[in-house]
């Protein structure tokens, strides 16, 4: 006679050290607690009851369309067992001859119905009344109890789980080896951690952003510096100017003379490196950056006074104040003094700036070292004869555009041909010594695209392949220690795209360049008809009112992109846009 089986899924704690509620985080598409709720209810003749408790409203509109039993716990705050015994009677109230119980959380993404079918296939082989799930040399949930169980998980208390129950009975508990059910969300850490597949656009932003490294910083002489973000706080060795300077071409004097007829004494040019004395009752010839002579507080411009020909000057400048057309000494920079803060972009003025003050090398965060690896037995150069079946390479020409439009030009390139021991020695050598590794193609799941398996063999960790998007699905993002490795798609248009998209906003932050917001608010002057389910980015032109899709919207096409100075964005869950609609675009440049 077969038994009969329920299921109890716990989903009332609040998440504390996530911060937000993880029964709603997406994994594959779906919530965590929508995705396993569904495989549960895919395991034949079993009742499934979901426990839930904070967050009561937004964790059961989650649920609307589903068929378990949803029970609240209004004491999830005073530990599991307060869970595990409203689960149970939830269970036995909608069916109370049920022979057994799996006990669930709800966030183990890698829990599916083969998992709870297993359990239930060990215990009726094994006849044992408590079977576990084992990973990485423990075990836990989730776990089967028989129902001469029932009374005692009835009596847990506090923060009581079922696995306190379970170690008390080792000679009837048998273990189900899954190493899968080793992932399990507690932390923002654990949810990054997680080997994704098929993600949302923003998820994947996030999860590259969560494994981006701290920036380096590196000293360049200040002419190298152009496009670079300061690290270090630049500090004036000396005044600048060191000296009272004149501002204009014109007549240096006491301003209290202004009204007085003053022989011109001397001259001072520009350049000038001796000290002059200025007395009462005289003037001197000054121009614009020469040295103020001591005694002097004031310039008069040139075409505000009236030479004699006796060599002496009557002033005609009724506006004239006191400091008029002087250069304090400092009133640029003073000794000592901050002249620049970190967090500035080294522009021309600021080379300028800092030249000016006698600055002749600057701290910056460096550019990442990049290197692009090639895939295909199809490609060839540039300018040689295509036989039939190849096409010429142009991701890599693209690409190292696209870097140095960023200001990173220490970028090294390489094709490789469609063999899995020369792509991995090659992805060694680069990991050797970039920081970033763009590999190109071969990320989909053809016959001959071993990108994403020799990655990881290679000791590439896998954070995400495939996004929900078009053109650029296939994209593969993982990490080795705090190096980036980036897998696009061969196609040049998904290439770019993912480039665009991922790449370049990763490499920004590593640079520590401005954040800008390149996606904006505008109209499309064309309709556009798309399936949801995946967000499109439509090569696109935008002229300051409004934008314009493009034709050759085709992943390998580049002549339309040529064109483009944007992305239309049209959400996963969209059908399209009609001429006239609001939209948001991605702008290029």
């Amino acid at each position: 006679m077969t038994k009969q089986t329920g299921i109890i899924i716990l989903a009332a704690g609040n998440s504390s050290r996530l911060g937000l509620p993880k029964q709603l985080l997406e994994f594959e598409g779906e919530p965590l607690l929508k995705r396993i709720s569904r495989a549960a209810m895919t395991v034949p003749d079993v009742s499934v009851s979901v426990v839930i408790g904070a967050y009561p409203d937004p964790i059961h509109a989650a649920l609307q369309n589903s068929k378990v039993s949803v029970a609240i716990n209004p004491h999830w705050m005073a530990g599991l067992s307060t869970s595990i015994i409203v689960g149970l009677k939830d269970l036995l109230k909608n069916q109370p001859q049920v022979d057994r119980c799996i006990i669930s959380l709800c966030d183990q993404p890698f829990v599916d119905q083969h998992v709870f079918q297993q359990l239930i296939q060990l215990a009726d082989s094994s006849g044992k009344g408590i079977v576990a799930t084992g990973f990485s040399g423990t075990w836990g949930a989730p776990v089967l109890f028989d129902k001469k169980y029932f009374d005692n998980l009835m009596q847990l208390e506090g923060r009581q789980g079922a696995k306190k129950l379970a170690e008390q009975h080792p000679d009837d508990r048998i273990i189900f080896p899954y190493e899968a059910a080793k992932y399990d969300v507690d932390t923002q850490e654990d949810y990054f951690r997680l080997p994704h597949q098929f993600i949302g656009v923003q998820q994947a932003r996030d999860i590259i952003h969560h494994y981006l490294p701290p920036p380096r910083e590196e000293r360049l002489a200040l002419p190298d510096a152009l496009g670079y973000i300061l690290s270090q706080t630049v500090i004036a060795a000396q005044a600048i100017p060191g000296f009272a300077q004149s501002s204009m071409d014109g007549y240096a004097l006491r301003f209290a003379d202004m009204a007085l007829e003053l022989p011109v004494v001397d001259k001072i040019p520009a350049g000038t490196t001796t000290t002059r004395t200025l007395h009462s009752g005289q003037t001197m010839r000054i121009y614009t950056g020469a040295p103020l002579p001591l005694g002097a507080d004031t310039v008069v411009m040139q075409e505000k006074v009236r030479l004699t020909e006796t060599n002496t000057i009557l002033i005609q400048d009724d506006a004239l104040t006191l400091g008029d057309n002087v250069r304090p000494a400092g009133s640029e920079v003073e000794a000592g003094s901050i002249a620049m803060l970190p967090g500035t972009t080294m522009t021309p003025a600021a080379i300028g700036y800092l030249a000016n003050i006698g600055c002749i090398e600057v701290m910056v965060y460096a550019a990442p070292l990049v290197h692009i690896i090639l895939t295909g037995d199809e490609l060839r150069s540039s300018g040689t004869a295509l036989c039939y079946g190849e096409v010429y390479e142009s991701n890599s020409h693209q690409l190292k555009a696209a870097l140095r439009q960023l200001g990173i030009y220490k970028v090294e390139s390489s094709h490789v041909r469609d063999d899995k021991n020369l792509l991995h020695s090659a992805l060694e050598g680069a990991l050797e010594k970039a920081d970033v590794v763009l590999l190109v193609g071969g990320v989909s799941v053809g016959d001959y695209d071993y990108v994403v398996d020799v990655a990881k063999g290679c000791g590439v960790k896998q954070h995400f392949h495939r996004i929900r998007q078009k053109p650029g699905k296939p994209l593969f993002f993982g990490t080795r220690e705090q190096k980036l490795v980036f897998g696009l798609p061969g196609n040049p248009s998904s290439a770019l795209t993912c480039f665009y998209l991922y790449v370049a906003a990763a490499l920004e932050r590593i640079m520590q360049l401005p954040e800008r917001n390149r996606c904006i608010k505008t109209h499309t002057t064309r309709t556009y008809s798309k399936k949801p389910g995946l967000t499109h980015f439509l090569k696109a032109h935008y002229d300051g009112h409004a934008v314009e899709p493009l034709h050759a919207q085709e992943s390998y096409r580049l002549q339309s992109y040529a064109q483009a100075n944007c992305l239309l964005i049209l959400e996963e869950d969209s059908d399209g846009c009609v001429a006239g609609d609001e939209v948001f675009i991605h702008l290029l440049t």
